[in-house]
């Protein structure tokens, strides 16, 4: 979960950006006080006050209700904030319908759907935008964890590295890649991507206990050792000639030696008939 939490805190400051974008198309002549409520929604989400920016925007749109860019920055706060996804994907869509040609409604709103895990509309929503903004690199990310969530650890690789050749520093892109190499069994380049989103995020504790997990896949097996055979004593043969036994036979040929003794004599002293 917080690994979750911390991937979509990269898209709230997208949402950011693209927040600052539509205060300037504002200032060309839209209403005052949707431009000062959108700033001060922005100013919010970025100390963190989530439920206050929703607010914000919301004012925003109730004062210009027109403005697809307001929709997309309420939607993000909901998406990557408050992970209120069914929220940010009916924003999403309301902007869609405001600016059809806009990438970004597509690409935020299969962003939407994929946490929903509705990953068809999700793939059909993505595809869309890179249709209208070809290798966006949040847009390849997004789509990357599609894939990855349909077991299409191949295609998720591919998605992000294609989004790390446009965008070379994107720690999302590595750490969802090392998971998809990492599902494939592929443990070296995952110990790479890795170890590059650690020089970048060495804070990050969730992406240690990866890293030691795919070193401790990739170290050597240690050969069991091979127990000794315990020695089985050899029985000591049997010795014949001890103390014992010779007192033994001399007690029995004394016994026997008194026992003719004693028949000889009987014999002597018996009278004739």
């Amino acid at each position: 979960m917080m690994t979750k939490k911390l991937s979509w805190l990269l898209v709230a400051l997208s949402c950011v950006a693209l927040a600052e974008t539509s205060l300037a198309q504002k200032k060309k002549g839209g209403d005052k006080e949707a431009m000062a409520e959108a700033a001060k929604g922005v100013q919010l989400a970025q100390q963190g006050q989530l439920q206050p920016a929703i607010d914000a925007f919301t004012r925003a749109i109730e004062a210009s209700p027109k403005d697809s860019r307001l929709y997309i920055d309420r939607g993000g706060v909901y998406l990557s904030g408050l992970q209120k996804f069914t929220e940010a994907a009916a924003d999403f869509t309301k902007a869609i319908e405001l600016a059809p040609k806009d990438y970004n409604g597509y690409s935020l709103r299969g962003a939407a759907q994929v946490e929903l895990n509705q990953i068809e509309p999700a793939m059909a929503d993505l595809n869309k935008a890179l249709e209208l903004k070809k290798d966006d690199p949040r847009t390849l990310e997004r789509r990357g964890l599609a894939y990855y969530k349909q077991k299409q650890y191949d295609l998720a690789v591919a998605d992000y590295s294609k989004a790390l050749e446009v965008a070379p520093d994107s720690t999302l892109a590595l750490s969802r890649r090392a998971d998809a190499y990492a599902a494939q069994g592929q443990y070296a380049p995952a110990q790479a991507d890795l170890q590059a989103y650690l020089k970048i995020r060495p804070e990050d504790f969730n992406a240690e206990e990866r890293l030691r997990f795919v070193n401790a896949k990739l170290a050597p097996p240690v050969a069991a050792t091979p127990a000794k055979p315990t020695p089985v004593p050899t029985p000591e043969p049997m010795k014949l000639l001890t103390r014992t036994n010779v007192f033994i036979a001399l007690g029995a040929l004394l016994l026997l030696f008194i026992i003719v003794i004693l028949i000889a004599k009987k014999m002597m002293t018996r009278s004739p008939d």
